[in-house]
């Protein structure tokens, strides 16, 4: 009898590249921390517009596991009702939620500051196309990679999209702080 079975394994290495992604991110997000606090406001918007990647992209996954596993989903047809379904829904939810972030810490600006700075607005919805156009396509080919594989994906890709998320939006945010 094995000590560690699959599952622990598989559980396991998804930690440690969780826990590898996120000091990647952070990294990242300490070296540019100048250029991100030139705008006020960011700090409102920085931890809600982190955790949206990994929450909305980690649901898409598991929806998409639960469908291969019951399956409602063929792990050989990507391009189905459903799967566009939930892309498109995934894609909307992440541009609700930008949009929300930026409206509030524009109003957290006006509000506190008493600053007009009407591109808080912009500044995570652009970084949120940019980052959801590289993480959904990612949470999908990975997941349905795995199931193809063998693996479980729900052991896998929460802590797999959590991360990428993080690198994702923060690269997604810096671009978008360029093009503003």
């Amino acid at each position: 009898m094995a000590i560690f079975d699959a599952n622990f394994k598989e559980i396991f290495s998804s930690q440690l590249v969780s826990i590898i992604g996120g000091l990647i991110a952070g990294t990242i997000l300490a070296v540019y921390t100048d250029q991100i606090l030139l705008i006020p406001g960011m700090l409102i918007l920085l931890p809600g517009f982190l955790e949206m990647r990994g929450n909305i992209s980690g649901s898409f996954a598991a929806r998409l596991s639960s469908g291969l596993f019951l399956r409602v989903i063929n792990a050989d047809r990507t391009k189905t009702k459903l799967i566009r379904g939930n892309l498109f829904a995934s894609f909307f939810l992440a541009f609700f939620v930008s949009l929300a972030l930026g409206v509030i810490a524009f109003l957290f600006n006006l509000i506190v500051f008493k600053l007009f700075t009407l591109k808080i607005i912009f500044l995570p919805l652009i970084a949120g196309i940019i980052a959801n156009a590289i993480e959904i396509p990612l949470t999908l080919f990975v997941t349905f990679y795995l199931f193809k594989k063998g693996h479980d994906p729900n052991n896998i890709m929460g802590p797999f999209v959590t991360s990428t998320g993080d690198i994702t939006s923060i690269a997604s945010l810096l671009i978008a702080l360029v093009i503003i």
